[in-house]
């Protein structure tokens, strides 16, 4: 039996119904569908045909026939129903069994009186006495379902950041996963203020150009990859992914954008490449700093030993004066020689007293200045003819 892919429930499910050979369907048709939960509405999404499902796909039901009038006419009566005051008597049960979840929304079926009440929670629960309470006070069968955070802000519909219908609600099949890498390979900002969507979720949309950020990735560099640009050693420290544009850093603070045609580097380095070389660099700086200080010190100290060194000469001159002084005072006055002039007296500690002039020797020579100049006398005598 051929089989047709249609969309039926709140939650927009897609499964395959085994439609009858004398029922023809095409795309758009709205059909009732026998499911596992009852009789209910649905939309046809592809034309019948014999095919293989995969081992994930299974048969949800059967096509029964066409919607005519009188199935129309009930959806409309069913969606104008107002389900608000099933969803506060849901809820005011729900505090009164003190359960951790929130009642979402309410569906009905197409024939059968069962209620279909959706809630969200982020832990498994045991809500069969709420089940019971639920049932006696609507007077109806009703079925509880948990839905994750994705499926909620489908159920309550809403308008995303971009102005447009959520994705989820709009056209969104089956949700695929979004990590934080796909915001990462993007340069998005990873406040999660700004990429989480109405669900509390990662942003659907991240996946769209992912594709697209990952091929134009494989053209550039990673950032704090090691480069050459005109032959020159430098450094990747920013990236335009879409605009195919480097900034690059040449060690000596000059920075330039660069074209990625004019730079040419190692395609085959990872994240993990990249911070092994950081580590590198940085544990080479850390080496030349530590070199650097331990010059310091050792000038500090070289200084230090100096200046102690200084201290103690300063100590050791009044010794040395007070020892010359008793050498002198030791002296014999007959060892003076003959015709020289007598000793002066010994000048005593703390006073001064100018020294003599020395007049230079008769047969030296004048000194002659490189530009043929005789220097200026010390001490000018008058000429006696004046």
């Amino acid at each position: 039996m051929a089989t047709v892919l249609a969309r039926y429930s709140l939650l927009r499910l897609h499964e395959y119904f085994r439609v009858p050979d004398n029922l023809p369907v095409k795309v758009g048709d709205m059909v009732v569908l026998r499911t596992k939960r009852g009789t209910e509405t649905g939309q046809v999404k592809s034309l019948p045909q014999d095919r293989k499902l995969n081992p994930e796909e299974t048969i949800a039901g059967e096509v029964l026939r066409k919607m005519t009038q009188e199935d129309a006419a009930r959806q409309r009566e069913l969606k104008a129903t107002d389900n608000k005051p099933v969803i506060r008597t849901c809820r005011r049960l729900v505090q009164q069994h003190k359960l951790a979840m929130r009642v979402i929304a309410v569906e009905r079926l197409l024939v059968s009186d069962k209620l279909i009440v959706y809630f969200e929670s982020e832990d498994r629960l045991d809500f069969r006495d709420l089940v019971k309470d639920v049932n006696r006070e609507l007077n109806t069968r009703v079925e509880l379902r948990q839905v994750g955070a994705r499926d909620a802000a489908r159920l309550t519909g809403d308008v995303g950041v971009c102005g447009q219908e959520l994705c989820c609600v709009s056209y969104i099949v089956d949700f695929v996963p979004v990590s934080m890498k796909m915001a990462k390979n993007q340069r998005a900002s990873l406040d999660p203020n700004k990429i989480s969507g109405m669900c509390g979720r990662l942003k659907c949309c991240l996946k769209y150009e992912d594709d697209l950020y990952t091929e134009l990735q494989k053209n550039v560099p990673l950032e704090g990859q090691p480069c050459k640009c005109e032959g020159h050693d430098c450094t990747a420290c920013n990236v335009d992914i879409l605009g195919q544009k480097v900034t690059v850093d040449f060690g000596d603070g000059k920075r330039e954008v660069r074209d990625v045609k004019d730079i040419t580097f190692d395609a085959s380095w990872t994240e993990k490449d990249v911070r092994r070389y950081q580590k590198e660099v940085w544990a080479k700086r850390e080496e030349e700093r530590q070199k650097r200080l331990a010059a310091g010190e050792r000038r500090a100290r070289e200084r230090t030993e100096s200046r102690e060194r200084r201290a103690r000469q300063q100590a050791e001159h009044p010794q040395r004066r007070a020892a010359d002084r008793r050498k002198v005072e030791d002296a014999a006055p007959n060892d003076v020689p003959a015709g020289a002039a007598p000793a002066p007296e010994l000048i005593q500690a703390g006073d001064s007293a100018p020294l003599p002039p020395v007049a230079p020797p008769a047969d030296e020579r004048p000194v002659v200045s490189e530009s043929g100049r005789l220097p200026p006398p010390d001490d000018p005598q008058p000429d006696p003819k004046a």
